[in-house]
């Protein structure tokens, strides 16, 4: 590419010499071939590779922080991180290096991050998925599909955050929160990290080689500084289609999880008594109970059951008022549906909007009460509308199938409603009501290209 541009260059500088009418022509061809040689640049980045090796018998890695087990020497370190943000393609300020062993049920990370000024490490605790100060992280591509991935973070104070990654990096799903473990340590080198994800967290078809994409990140925060190991240029297409390669993993198995998760809850509130009000009488009892299950048809395909959910445990949305009348649309947080919520993501309109919001499942009751109640009835009014039970197949195939199908039904809703003269009457807030969404994809031309459509 490099002789093709200078003989054209020379050719056309020639020609200006004649003909001086050729400078428009010469300015738009130099532009052009510069352009093709700035694309060129991007399709020459070398996919980096690393080997791992299994434990095959040696101790497994403590979880401490600390990398002095015997068992890490089994493989080399890797390094000759690149900085991505804010100069790309310039030597970090601080470099890092790190190891992965591998056995039947795990996978263990190490890191090295230097830093030759150990005391401004910024450690900062926060909740999980904070990502505040420094952090190291590591994104895997099970699938290998180069558009989605699992994410990995761990700062240095030990927080974890945890996200999948859809839509070849344009997505990063932080309501992901799977089951895996790290620990940290500061030393006068720097910091260094020891990590262990369960396979069963993972999604992987089955072979006897399993090549993974992989690329990890550090940021060194008083520089606010991105560093990658495997480079990706500011001109790429995406983030996950620009990944290196993980190789070494044979003969892993595909793990089938098996969760089943029954539960009881009692709710006890005490209140002031309203004179007349049946419905505020000062105390109320509630006792509730459902399960919810996880069932691993294939480690690519995954069944979620679930029977009169309890969401008790979910982060509260944050508080918002709607002055348009317009819905307002909220983050997915319950874990039933953020499963494989990509996807059931079918987004249009530059991504503001979403043809499937499973957030009007199990929702407020929208009925009316009927007739308008007068000031001096007493109403008693559910809040949420019951899930009675609901069932997600859902998952993506090493074949490029994407599969999701999601069923649920609602319990109807009934307010009660008391008049001054002592007559009742129930009147239907939220009927009985049946959910169903299925999505079906297709990934070709070599995982470049996918097809699909929902119902």
């Amino acid at each position: 590419m490099t002789s093709l541009y200078n003989l054209c260059l020379v050719w056309y500088i020639n020609q200006l010499t004649s003909h001086y009418e050729s400078i428009y022509v010469l300015l738009v061809s130099v532009l052009f071939l510069v352009n093709i040689r700035a694309q060129d640049s991007t399709k020459t980045v070398q996919k980096r590779i690393y080997t791992t090796k299994p434990l095959n018998g040696s101790e497994a890695p403590s979880i401490n922080g600390l990398i002095e087990e015997s068992s890490w020497d089994l493989v080399e370190w890797s390094g000759d991180f690149i900085e991505n943000q804010p100069d790309e393609n310039t030597p970090p300020s601080q470099q890092t290096k790190f190891k992965i062993l591998y056995d039947q049920k795990y996978l263990y990370i190490a890191y090295r991050c230097y830093d030759t000024a150990p005391d401004k490490i910024e450690k900062r605790l926060s909740r999980r998925d904070g990502f505040a100060g420094d952090w190291v992280e590591i994104n895997l591509d099970s699938y290998h599909d180069k558009r989605t991935g699992f994410s990995f973070t761990i700062t240095a104070a030990g927080v974890k955050g945890d996200e999948f990654i859809s839509n070849n990096g344009n997505n990063w799903d932080g309501s992901w929160n799977p089951i895996w473990y790290t620990a940290t340590n500061i030393d006068d080198e720097g910091w260094t990290a020891e990590v262990k994800i369960p396979l069963s967290q993972l999604k992987f078809g089955k072979s006897k080689e399993q090549i993974w994409g992989l690329q990890l990140t550090r940021r060194l925060f008083r520089k606010e500084e991105r560093s990658v190991w495997q480079r990706v240029p500011q001109d790429a297409p995406g983030w996950v289609s620009e990944f290196g390669e993980l190789h070494g993993l044979i003969d892993i198995e595909p793990q089938k999880q098996l969760e089943i998760q029954p539960f009881a809850v009692t709710q006890y509130d005490t209140f002031p008594e309203e004179d007349g009000n049946p419905f505020r009488d000062g105390d109320d009892f509630k006792l509730n109970g459902g399960l919810d299950a996880k069932i691993g048809i294939t480690n690519d395909l995954t069944m979620d059951l679930t029977v009169n959910p309890d969401f008790g445990q979910v982060e509260a949305d944050p508080a918002a008022i709607a002055l348009d009348g317009f819905q307002i649309f909220f983050r997915e947080q319950r874990p039933f549906f953020v499963e494989n919520k990509n996807i059931f993501d079918y987004q249009f309109a530059n991504g503001f909007d979403n043809v499937f919001y499973s957030r009007r499942i199990g929702r407020s009751p929208q009925g009316s009460i009927g007739s308008s109640p007068i000031n001096t009835e007493f109403i008693n009014r559910p809040n949420t509308t019951t899930i009675l039970g609901a069932a997600k197949f859902s998952g993506k195939t090493k074949d490029g199938w994407s599969i999701g199908i999601l069923e649920s039904v609602t319990e109807r809703e009934i307010a009660k409603i008391k008049d001054p003269d002592g007559n009742r009457r129930e009147t239907i807030v939220e009927p009985l009501t049946n959910y169903f969404v299925g999505r079906l994809q297709k990934d070709f031309n070599d995982r470049n290209t996918y097809i699909g459509g929902i119902l």
